[in-house]
């Protein structure tokens, strides 16, 4: 998957993968500020505007016209991811929501498995109400190591997709090992 294309049906649209998937959706973004408002969500701290500046002002000779079109809301915390979402829901503005890293806040050690998954489900019917006016496009990443059984959130979210697009995994190879014994 080298790109996204502009959505051009209400639906939600979550791809899974790294860094690259934050910059793709910051494209997109870009993109999408062209035609008109944009809601983005930032769940992980991890959209970085710079990337989505330098895109517009490729794409257009008027990036601040582009940038007015963009409303940004922060949430360090999974209980503000849904109260965000709540405000959206229940007054949903017609416009694409993009959400980035949505479950960065919900594999947060100090909150536990069952409490992350009742406000992923909360959260995901205000996600529902907003698809019904708009595009939804999501990124995450798969879960810390240390938290396997979280992974049951990356399937749960692409289980209530209409499309999940999982970004190939490219393991870097392992680091040459020298032996002891080699004469130089």
């Amino acid at each position: 998957m080298d790109a996204i294309t502009l959505p051009e049906t209400n639906q939600l649209y979550v791809v899974v993968g790294g860094r690259a998937a934050t910059q793709r959706l910051l494209d997109l973004a870009a993109r999408l500020a062209l035609r008109g408002p944009l809601l983005l969500l930032d769940c992980g701290n991890s959209a970085n505007p710079l990337p989505l500046v330098r895109e517009l002002r490729r794409l257009t000779i008027d990036p601040v016209r582009a940038l007015g079109n963009i409303q940004l809301a922060r949430a360090f915390t999974c209980y503000q991811v849904k109260a965000l979402l709540e405000q959206v829901a229940f007054f949903p503005a017609q416009q694409p929501l993009l959400i980035f890293d949505l479950l960065a806040t919900f594999y947060d050690e100090s909150v536990s498995d069952a409490e992350g998954r009742r406000l992923l489900e909360q959260s995901l019917h205000c996600i529902r109400h907003v698809r019904r006016s708009a595009p939804v496009l999501i990124s995450v990443r798969q879960p810390p190591a240390d938290f396997p059984e979280r992974e049951a959130f990356v399937d749960l979210l692409c289980g209530f997709a209409d499309q999940c697009w999982l970004e190939e995994r490219v393991e870097p190879p392992p680091p040459a090992q020298m032996s002891l014994w080699e004469e130089e």
